[in-house]
């Protein structure tokens, strides 16, 4: 079963993401990026979905330090925002992005995850 990080500071939010995901992930979670990075530093993931905003730094900031260690997982970056930056944003760093409340947004995991790996 492939492996899904999934990263929010919404623990409500996180919560529903992960009994949605676990169906047909092994998922992880993490509420911030200290904790993600720690994760990644013991489990192979295959693909990692992160909110933008965090309590300790942002998902952009998550990629950003992902890729600066070489890691070439693919990589969501979601907001509750629609914003045209954070998707040029994370593009320039090899990741997606998608508002939390688009109608695909179930889609766009899958296909991250089935399709990148």
């Amino acid at each position: 079963m492939k492996k899904l990080l999934i990263v929010d500071d919404n623990l409500d939010y996180l919560g529903l993401l992960v009994s949605v995901f676990e169906k047909h992930f092994e998922v992880y979670e993490a509420s911030g990026v200290k904790e993600a990075l720690s994760v990644l530093e013991d489990k192979e993931i295959d693909a990692i979905c992160s909110d933008f905003n965090l309590r300790d730094g942002t998902g952009l900031g998550l990629l950003k330090e992902i890729r600066q260690k070489n890691l070439t997982v693919p990589f969501l970056l979601m907001s509750g925002d629609d914003g045209r930056m954070l998707e040029k944003k994370a593009k320039q760093y090899g990741g997606v992005f998608c508002c939390k409340t688009h109608y695909d947004f179930l889609a766009k995991v899958r296909e991250l995850v089935n399709i990148e790996t």
